[in-house]
């Protein structure tokens, strides 16, 4: 196992696991707790988590249905001045009340 680049492998995974691959979290941080002394099945292990990894490569997660409106929401506190009021919900309904006032 001394010549089995163990550490830069499970390293690689860490990297991956926090910033792409959530999903691997688990996995990666079981076989780093064998980083001192790896066998072979540990190594099977990371192995076996890289190709999980390059077999998801190409699958995401798409939504259907119908198109819709873009919607966006604000949250202020527009209630901390005695001569202002808060208004909350969706962006247009909020620009008619502002246009009202």
């Amino acid at each position: 196992m001394q010549n089995i680049p163990y550490h830069e492998a499970v390293s690689s995974l860490m990297y991956a696991s926090l910033s792409t691959c959530p999903d691997i979290t688990y996995v990666v941080q079981t076989v780093s707790c064998f980083s001192t002394k790896p066998g072979p099945k540990h190594w099977e292990a990371v192995k076996r988590i890289f190709r999980y990894w390059k077999g998801m490569k190409g699958l995401w997660l798409s939504y259907g249905g119908q198109q819709k409106e873009l919607e966006g929401y604000a949250d202020a506190d527009g209630s901390m001045a005695e001569d202002r009021r808060a208004i909350s919900g969706p962006i247009r309904k909020i620009r008619k009340k502002l246009r009202e006032a």
